[in-house]
Protein backbone atom coordinates (compact mmCIF):
# COMPACT_ATOMS: atom_id res chain seq x y z
CA UNK A 1 0.00 0.00 0.00
CA UNK A 2 1.13 3.34 -1.00
CA UNK A 3 2.27 5.59 2.30
CA UNK A 4 0.52 7.95 4.57
CA UNK A 5 1.13 11.27 2.99
CA UNK A 6 2.72 13.76 5.48
CA UNK A 7 0.82 17.22 4.93
CA UNK A 8 4.12 18.78 6.80
CA UNK A 9 6.14 18.27 3.90
CA UNK A 10 4.07 19.58 1.69
CA UNK A 11 4.15 23.23 3.01
CA UNK A 12 7.70 22.58 4.74
CA UNK A 13 7.40 23.18 8.31
CA UNK A 14 9.41 26.22 9.27
CA UNK A 15 10.27 25.26 12.87
CA UNK A 16 12.88 26.24 14.98
CA UNK A 17 15.75 24.98 15.39
CA UNK A 18 14.73 24.30 19.25
CA UNK A 19 11.63 22.27 17.50
CA UNK A 20 11.64 18.15 17.68
CA UNK A 21 11.40 16.47 14.39
CA UNK A 22 9.18 13.71 13.26
CA UNK A 23 10.29 12.66 10.12
CA UNK A 24 10.03 8.85 10.90
CA UNK A 25 6.49 9.26 12.63
CA UNK A 26 2.66 8.79 11.09
CA UNK A 27 -0.07 9.94 12.46
CA UNK A 28 -1.35 13.35 13.07
CA UNK A 29 -1.20 15.44 16.35
CA UNK A 30 -4.45 15.93 17.78
CA UNK A 31 -5.87 19.19 18.42
CA UNK A 32 -8.72 20.96 19.77
CA UNK A 33 -10.02 25.01 19.08
CA UNK A 34 -8.76 27.61 21.15
CA UNK A 35 -11.46 29.66 23.09
CA UNK A 36 -10.22 32.65 21.35
CA UNK A 37 -7.20 35.39 20.59
CA UNK A 38 -5.49 38.15 21.87
CA UNK A 39 -7.26 41.61 21.07
CA UNK A 40 -3.80 43.24 21.22
CA UNK A 41 -1.36 40.46 19.98
CA UNK A 42 -3.54 38.22 17.41
CA UNK A 43 -1.50 35.21 19.93
CA UNK A 44 -4.48 32.05 20.29
CA UNK A 45 -5.34 32.37 24.57
CA UNK A 46 -7.22 29.47 25.98
CA UNK A 47 -9.90 31.39 28.53
CA UNK A 48 -11.76 29.61 30.96
CA UNK A 49 -9.67 26.53 31.48
CA UNK A 50 -11.66 25.28 34.16
CA UNK A 51 -14.22 24.29 31.71
CA UNK A 52 -12.35 22.19 29.74
CA UNK A 53 -10.87 18.88 29.69
CA UNK A 54 -7.29 18.12 28.82
CA UNK A 55 -7.68 16.57 25.90
CA UNK A 56 -9.10 20.33 25.07
CA UNK A 57 -5.63 22.01 25.89
CA UNK A 58 -3.95 21.55 22.70
CA UNK A 59 -4.17 24.26 20.02
CA UNK A 60 -4.60 23.56 16.91
CA UNK A 61 -2.20 25.11 14.50
CA UNK A 62 -3.34 27.64 11.50
CA UNK A 63 -1.78 25.65 9.02
CA UNK A 64 -2.70 26.65 4.96
CA UNK A 65 -5.36 23.96 3.06
CA UNK A 66 -3.34 21.41 1.35
CA UNK A 67 -4.74 19.85 -1.21
CA UNK A 68 -8.43 20.39 -2.23
CA UNK A 69 -9.94 17.04 -2.63
CA UNK A 70 -10.14 13.90 -0.67
CA UNK A 71 -8.80 10.14 -1.35
CA UNK A 72 -9.92 7.59 1.11
CA UNK A 73 -10.03 3.93 1.44
CA UNK A 74 -13.77 3.36 1.59
CA UNK A 75 -13.50 0.30 3.61
CA UNK A 76 -11.51 3.02 6.65
CA UNK A 77 -13.72 6.17 5.81
CA UNK A 78 -15.58 5.59 9.21
CA UNK A 79 -12.73 5.00 11.39
CA UNK A 80 -11.22 8.50 10.59
CA UNK A 81 -11.10 11.25 13.02
CA UNK A 82 -12.70 14.72 11.37
CA UNK A 83 -10.19 16.63 9.08
CA UNK A 84 -10.09 19.70 12.18
CA UNK A 85 -8.33 17.12 14.52
CA UNK A 86 -5.78 16.80 11.74
CA UNK A 87 -4.05 19.73 12.46
CA UNK A 88 -6.99 22.14 10.50
CA UNK A 89 -7.08 20.45 7.39
CA UNK A 90 -9.65 20.56 5.03
CA UNK A 91 -8.73 17.39 2.93
CA UNK A 92 -6.09 14.66 3.67
CA UNK A 93 -5.08 11.94 1.35
CA UNK A 94 -5.08 8.46 3.50
CA UNK A 95 -4.78 4.80 2.64
CA UNK A 96 -5.78 2.19 5.38
CA UNK A 97 -2.14 0.64 5.74
CA UNK A 98 -0.61 3.91 7.36
CA UNK A 99 -3.63 4.90 9.67
CA UNK A 100 -1.81 5.06 12.47
CA UNK A 101 -3.90 5.11 15.99
CA UNK A 102 -3.13 8.25 17.95
CA UNK A 103 -2.07 7.04 21.78
CA UNK A 104 -4.13 7.91 24.76
CA UNK A 105 -3.08 11.24 25.85
CA UNK A 106 -1.09 11.00 28.58
CA UNK A 107 -2.42 13.91 30.04
CA UNK A 108 -5.72 12.54 31.48
CA UNK A 109 -6.33 10.55 34.06
CA UNK A 110 -5.45 6.41 33.62
CA UNK A 111 -7.64 3.53 33.25
CA UNK A 112 -6.58 2.12 36.60
CA UNK A 113 -8.25 3.27 39.93
CA UNK A 114 -6.24 4.17 42.75
CA UNK A 115 -5.10 3.31 46.34
CA UNK A 116 -2.98 5.28 48.14
CA UNK A 117 -1.37 4.75 51.72
CA UNK A 118 1.14 6.59 54.24
CA UNK A 119 4.05 4.30 55.87
CA UNK A 120 6.83 4.69 57.56
CA UNK A 121 9.86 3.49 55.89
CA UNK A 122 13.45 2.64 58.02
CA UNK A 123 16.35 3.32 56.07
CA UNK A 124 19.65 1.45 57.20
CA UNK A 125 20.94 4.14 59.08
CA UNK A 126 17.96 3.84 61.42
CA UNK A 127 16.71 6.94 59.25
CA UNK A 128 12.93 7.28 59.24
CA UNK A 129 11.12 8.48 56.47
CA UNK A 130 7.20 9.31 56.51
CA UNK A 131 6.30 8.09 52.95
CA UNK A 132 3.03 8.65 51.19
CA UNK A 133 2.74 5.83 48.30
CA UNK A 134 0.44 5.50 45.52
CA UNK A 135 -0.33 2.09 43.64
CA UNK A 136 -2.90 0.86 41.03
CA UNK A 137 -5.89 -0.73 41.87
CA UNK A 138 -4.93 -4.26 40.40
CA UNK A 139 -2.82 -7.10 41.35
CA UNK A 140 -0.02 -6.48 39.40
CA UNK A 141 4.06 -5.59 40.03
CA UNK A 142 3.91 -2.75 38.20
CA UNK A 143 6.97 0.04 37.40
CA UNK A 144 8.17 2.28 40.09
CA UNK A 145 8.73 5.85 40.30
CA UNK A 146 10.54 7.29 43.20
CA UNK A 147 9.45 11.42 43.36
CA UNK A 148 11.14 13.79 45.44
CA UNK A 149 9.60 16.53 46.59
CA UNK A 150 11.56 20.52 46.85
CA UNK A 151 13.18 22.19 48.79
CA UNK A 152 10.92 22.90 52.13
CA UNK A 153 7.92 21.57 50.87
CA UNK A 154 7.16 17.52 50.89
CA UNK A 155 4.82 14.92 49.08
CA UNK A 156 1.18 16.79 49.62
CA UNK A 157 2.59 19.35 47.36
CA UNK A 158 2.55 16.71 44.67
CA UNK A 159 -0.46 14.55 45.19
CA UNK A 160 -2.19 14.91 42.00
CA UNK A 161 1.23 13.64 40.19
CA UNK A 162 1.32 10.69 42.40
CA UNK A 163 -2.16 9.70 41.89
CA UNK A 164 -2.20 10.35 37.96
CA UNK A 165 1.10 8.09 37.14
CA UNK A 166 -0.77 5.41 39.73
CA UNK A 167 -3.99 5.97 36.92
CA UNK A 168 -1.37 4.53 34.45
CA UNK A 169 0.09 1.92 35.90
CA UNK A 170 2.93 2.77 38.13
CA UNK A 171 3.62 2.44 41.62
CA UNK A 172 4.34 6.02 43.04
CA UNK A 173 6.79 6.12 46.35
CA UNK A 174 7.04 9.94 47.50
CA UNK A 175 9.11 9.99 50.60
CA UNK A 176 9.33 13.14 53.08
CA UNK A 177 13.07 14.00 53.36
CA UNK A 178 13.93 15.83 56.92
CA UNK A 179 13.77 19.77 56.08
CA UNK A 180 15.06 21.91 59.22
CA UNK A 181 13.37 25.22 59.55
CA UNK A 182 13.87 27.14 56.54
CA UNK A 183 16.57 24.91 55.53
CA UNK A 184 18.38 24.87 59.05
CA UNK A 185 19.41 21.90 60.31
CA UNK A 186 18.53 20.05 57.16
CA UNK A 187 20.44 16.99 55.79
CA UNK A 188 23.19 18.46 53.22
CA UNK A 189 22.47 17.28 49.77
CA UNK A 190 24.94 14.48 49.98
CA UNK A 191 23.21 13.29 52.74
CA UNK A 192 19.69 13.46 50.92
CA UNK A 193 21.50 11.41 48.12
CA UNK A 194 22.19 8.95 50.71
CA UNK A 195 18.38 9.17 52.14
CA UNK A 196 17.08 8.39 48.26
CA UNK A 197 19.14 5.50 48.06
CA UNK A 198 18.12 4.09 51.00
CA UNK A 199 14.53 4.87 50.11
CA UNK A 200 15.82 2.14 46.69
CA UNK A 201 16.83 -0.41 49.07
CA UNK A 202 13.99 -0.45 50.88
CA UNK A 203 11.87 -1.34 47.69
CA UNK A 204 14.16 -4.06 46.60
CA UNK A 205 15.27 -5.56 50.26
CA UNK A 206 11.75 -4.57 52.37
CA UNK A 207 8.61 -3.41 50.71
CA UNK A 208 6.93 -6.40 50.66
CA UNK A 209 7.74 -7.06 54.51
CA UNK A 210 5.29 -4.07 55.41
CA UNK A 211 1.71 -5.45 55.25
CA UNK A 212 -0.70 -3.84 53.66
CA UNK A 213 1.22 -1.20 51.50
CA UNK A 214 3.00 -2.98 48.69
CA UNK A 215 1.72 -5.91 48.73
CA UNK A 216 3.85 -7.46 45.59
CA UNK A 217 2.41 -4.55 43.30
CA UNK A 218 5.73 -2.92 42.40
CA UNK A 219 8.46 -4.75 40.05
CA UNK A 220 11.93 -3.43 41.40
CA UNK A 221 13.64 -3.88 38.46
CA UNK A 222 11.71 -1.47 36.93
CA UNK A 223 12.76 1.99 38.80
CA UNK A 224 12.76 5.69 37.73
CA UNK A 225 13.23 8.52 39.08
CA UNK A 226 11.08 12.29 39.51
CA UNK A 227 11.49 14.96 41.08
CA UNK A 228 10.60 19.14 41.57
CA UNK A 229 13.43 21.76 42.33
CA UNK A 230 15.96 20.43 44.58
CA UNK A 231 14.54 16.80 44.32
CA UNK A 232 15.36 17.22 40.30
CA UNK A 233 18.67 17.57 41.31
CA UNK A 234 19.13 15.14 44.10
CA UNK A 235 17.72 12.73 41.79
CA UNK A 236 20.42 13.51 39.31
CA UNK A 237 23.43 13.70 41.77
CA UNK A 238 21.70 9.69 42.38
CA UNK A 239 22.53 8.59 39.06
CA UNK A 240 25.66 9.89 38.73
CA UNK A 241 26.59 6.66 41.02
CA UNK A 242 23.53 4.28 41.44
CA UNK A 243 22.75 2.40 38.04
CA UNK A 244 19.41 1.22 39.19
CA UNK A 245 16.92 4.26 38.19
CA UNK A 246 16.35 3.33 34.43
CA UNK A 247 15.49 7.19 33.68
CA UNK A 248 15.06 10.54 35.67
CA UNK A 249 11.89 13.30 34.93
CA UNK A 250 13.52 16.52 36.56
CA UNK A 251 11.20 19.06 37.14
CA UNK A 252 12.87 22.51 36.95
CA UNK A 253 15.44 21.02 38.93
CA UNK A 254 18.11 23.47 40.29
CA UNK A 255 21.72 22.85 41.19
CA UNK A 256 22.42 25.45 43.76
CA UNK A 257 21.80 24.49 47.28
CA UNK A 258 18.51 26.38 48.25
CA UNK A 259 18.84 28.98 50.99
CA UNK A 260 20.82 32.38 51.55
CA UNK A 261 23.89 30.68 53.57
CA UNK A 262 27.01 29.74 51.66
CA UNK A 263 27.30 26.02 51.95
CA UNK A 264 30.58 23.42 51.69
CA UNK A 265 30.75 21.96 47.77
CA UNK A 266 31.80 18.64 49.57
CA UNK A 267 28.35 18.80 50.87
CA UNK A 268 26.32 20.26 48.09
CA UNK A 269 27.96 19.31 45.13
CA UNK A 270 27.56 20.70 41.93
CA UNK A 271 25.78 18.29 39.02
CA UNK A 272 26.23 20.37 36.16
CA UNK A 273 28.43 20.50 34.56
CA UNK A 274 31.04 18.84 36.53
CA UNK A 275 29.27 15.14 37.21
CA UNK A 276 26.95 15.43 33.88
CA UNK A 277 29.01 13.04 31.90
CA UNK A 278 28.39 10.42 34.35
CA UNK A 279 24.24 10.27 33.98
CA UNK A 280 23.87 8.00 31.43
CA UNK A 281 20.13 7.23 31.54
CA UNK A 282 17.54 8.91 29.41
CA UNK A 283 16.26 12.46 30.81
CA UNK A 284 13.61 14.95 30.75
CA UNK A 285 14.31 18.67 32.24
CA UNK A 286 11.56 20.90 32.12
CA UNK A 287 11.50 23.74 33.57
CA UNK A 288 10.76 27.50 33.06
CA UNK A 289 12.84 30.91 32.78
CA UNK A 290 10.56 33.17 34.72
CA UNK A 291 12.25 32.85 37.98
CA UNK A 292 16.01 32.99 36.93
CA UNK A 293 16.53 36.50 37.92
CA UNK A 294 15.27 38.22 40.56
CA UNK A 295 15.60 42.03 42.11
CA UNK A 296 15.61 43.62 45.24
CA UNK A 297 18.59 43.89 48.10
CA UNK A 298 17.93 40.34 49.66
CA UNK A 299 16.74 38.44 46.64
CA UNK A 300 17.40 35.01 45.76
CA UNK A 301 16.34 33.84 42.33
CA UNK A 302 14.28 30.43 42.96
CA UNK A 303 16.01 28.63 39.82
CA UNK A 304 18.85 30.77 39.09
CA UNK A 305 19.50 30.92 34.90
CA UNK A 306 23.00 29.30 35.76
CA UNK A 307 22.01 26.46 37.74
CA UNK A 308 18.52 26.13 35.97
CA UNK A 309 16.96 22.46 33.96
CA UNK A 310 18.52 24.49 30.78
CA UNK A 311 22.22 23.72 31.95
CA UNK A 312 21.36 19.99 32.71
CA UNK A 313 20.59 19.87 29.03
CA UNK A 314 23.51 21.43 28.06
CA UNK A 315 25.70 19.42 29.86
CA UNK A 316 23.93 16.50 29.20
CA UNK A 317 26.12 13.28 27.76
CA UNK A 318 22.88 10.99 27.47
CA UNK A 319 19.78 10.92 25.42
CA UNK A 320 18.09 14.06 27.06
CA UNK A 321 15.14 16.24 26.07
CA UNK A 322 14.47 19.80 27.39
CA UNK A 323 11.26 21.44 27.73
CA UNK A 324 10.12 24.69 28.63
CA UNK A 325 6.58 25.75 29.83
CA UNK A 326 6.59 29.02 28.71
CA UNK A 327 4.88 31.39 31.19
CA UNK A 328 5.30 28.96 33.71
CA UNK A 329 6.99 29.93 37.21
CA UNK A 330 9.14 27.66 39.79
CA UNK A 331 6.29 26.80 41.87
CA UNK A 332 3.63 26.70 38.81
CA UNK A 333 4.34 23.06 39.05
CA UNK A 334 2.85 22.30 42.80
CA UNK A 335 -0.64 21.16 43.00
CA UNK A 336 -1.28 24.59 44.87
CA UNK A 337 1.29 27.30 43.49
CA UNK A 338 -0.08 29.52 46.21
CA UNK A 339 1.82 27.14 48.87
CA UNK A 340 2.08 29.76 51.69
CA UNK A 341 5.44 30.99 52.83
CA UNK A 342 7.89 28.67 50.19
CA UNK A 343 5.66 29.44 47.47
CA UNK A 344 5.74 33.47 48.04
CA UNK A 345 9.38 33.99 47.37
CA UNK A 346 9.02 32.58 43.73
CA UNK A 347 6.98 35.53 41.58
CA UNK A 348 4.35 33.92 39.34
CA UNK A 349 4.29 33.45 35.58
CA UNK A 350 1.56 34.55 33.00
CA UNK A 351 0.53 30.62 32.43
CA UNK A 352 -2.41 28.94 33.43
CA UNK A 353 -0.96 26.25 36.21
CA UNK A 354 -3.93 24.26 35.09
CA UNK A 355 -2.78 23.84 31.93
CA UNK A 356 0.79 23.63 33.52
CA UNK A 357 -0.16 20.84 35.74
CA UNK A 358 -1.64 18.85 32.31
CA UNK A 359 1.32 19.52 30.30
CA UNK A 360 3.94 18.06 32.72
CA UNK A 361 1.61 14.90 33.88
CA UNK A 362 1.35 14.26 30.37
CA UNK A 363 5.05 14.52 29.36
CA UNK A 364 6.06 12.61 32.18
CA UNK A 365 3.43 10.11 31.75
CA UNK A 366 4.71 9.39 28.35
CA UNK A 367 8.15 9.14 29.53
CA UNK A 368 8.24 6.32 31.76
CA UNK A 369 6.02 4.13 29.66
CA UNK A 370 9.00 4.49 27.11
CA UNK A 371 11.82 3.80 29.68
CA UNK A 372 9.85 1.61 31.65
CA UNK A 373 6.99 -0.14 29.69
CA UNK A 374 9.10 0.41 26.42
CA UNK A 375 6.26 1.86 24.53
CA UNK A 376 7.81 3.50 22.05
CA UNK A 377 4.67 4.58 20.79
CA UNK A 378 4.76 6.83 23.30
CA UNK A 379 7.26 8.90 21.82
CA UNK A 380 4.11 10.83 20.07
CA UNK A 381 3.63 13.35 22.86
CA UNK A 382 7.42 13.86 23.78
CA UNK A 383 8.99 14.32 20.03
CA UNK A 384 6.16 13.20 17.92
CA UNK A 385 3.33 15.20 16.25
CA UNK A 386 1.47 15.54 20.20
CA UNK A 387 4.12 18.05 21.24
CA UNK A 388 4.38 20.15 17.66
CA UNK A 389 0.61 20.34 18.55
CA UNK A 390 1.37 21.89 22.10
CA UNK A 391 4.89 24.00 20.22
CA UNK A 392 2.26 25.50 17.92
CA UNK A 393 0.24 26.60 20.64
CA UNK A 394 2.77 28.08 22.21
CA UNK A 395 2.60 26.48 25.26
CA UNK A 396 6.41 24.87 25.39
CA UNK A 397 9.90 25.21 23.48
CA UNK A 398 11.53 22.32 23.16
CA UNK A 399 15.11 20.68 22.06
CA UNK A 400 16.61 17.04 22.62
CA UNK A 401 19.95 15.79 21.88
CA UNK A 402 21.81 12.44 21.72
CA UNK A 403 19.39 10.29 20.24
CA UNK A 404 16.34 11.04 22.60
Amino acid sequence: MTRLMLWATLFGFACSSAAPRSEDLTGDAPTAEASGKDAGTGETRLTDPDSLSTSDLQIAPELPTVVEDTTVASDVEEDLVAPDVLGGFDSIELVEDDIALVPDDPGESGPYSIEDSVVEVKLSDGTSLVTTIYVPGEDEAFPVVVFLHGFQLGPDNYASYGQHLASWGYTVVMPQMPGGVFGIGAPNHVELKGYLAGVLDWIEVDANLTPGVLEGHFDSTRIALAGHSMGGKISLLLATEDNRPLGIYAIDPVDAAGGPLPVSEADYPSVTPELMNQVNVPLVLLGETLNGTCQGLFCQACAPADDNFQQYFTHATGPALEIEVVGSSHMAFLDDPNCGLPCSVCPAGNDDPAITHMLTRRYMTAFFSMVLQEQPESSFWLTGSGMEADIYGNLVITESKNGF
